[in-house]
């Protein structure tokens, strides 16, 4: 009772040897492949994760570029405009502002240093100059470069409450 089926076959007749070897083949390929078929699915599963994790990195990457791209692109749009657009200046007057911490002077005409006072015009500094530029472009700037500017005239409102002196107001052309 302890022989298999397979050696019961042999005995009585009906299996001959050759298919029993055939059998036993058959048996452990299929064995193997049932193994090898999981082992393949799972790490083509992790292949294809793999794959999806650099598309979407290399998609991050390609959007980050392009905006850079852009923004560079911008950028040397706003620094052309303001040589394009500048005003010159060859005063015998001193204009003081206030540029990262300093007081810087730049020469101006009388006409100039009112305009500045009055806002319509503004200071950028590109290519290693200051330059007077018309106060239309600094709200361009204020978005494509804001780097650029180096000094935009504040006007506070007199009835704010804000100044301490609003009978004595400081002039903004006030001669140094």
């Amino acid at each position: 009772m302890s022989d298999s089926l397979r050696d019961q076959l042999l005995k009585a007749g009906l299996a001959d040897q050759q298919s029993v070897k055939k059998a036993r083949t058959q048996k452990r390929k299929k064995r193997r492949r049932g193994e090898a078929d999981e082992e393949q699915a799972s790490a083509s599963a992790a292949a294809a994760q793999r794959e999806a994790d650099r598309r979407a990195r290399d998609r991050t990457l390609n959007r980050r570029r392009q905006e850079e791209r852009e923004q560079q692109a911008r950028e040397k749009a706003a620094r052309s405009l303001v040589v394009e657009r500048e005003v010159a200046h060859d005063g015998d007057e001193r204009f003081h502002f206030e540029h990262n911490g300093r007081i810087r002077p730049i020469n101006v005409s009388g006409e100039q240093r009112r305009a500045l006072a009055a806002g319509e015009l503004a200071i950028a500094r590109t290519r290693g100059r200051y330059r007077l530029i018309p106060a239309d472009l600094v709200d361009r700037l204020r978005q494509d470069a804001p780097f650029l500017l180096a000094w935009v005239a504040t006007h506070s409102a007199a009835g704010d409450g804000s100044d301490e002196y609003p009978d004595h107001p400081i002039p903004d052309d006030l001669m140094w």
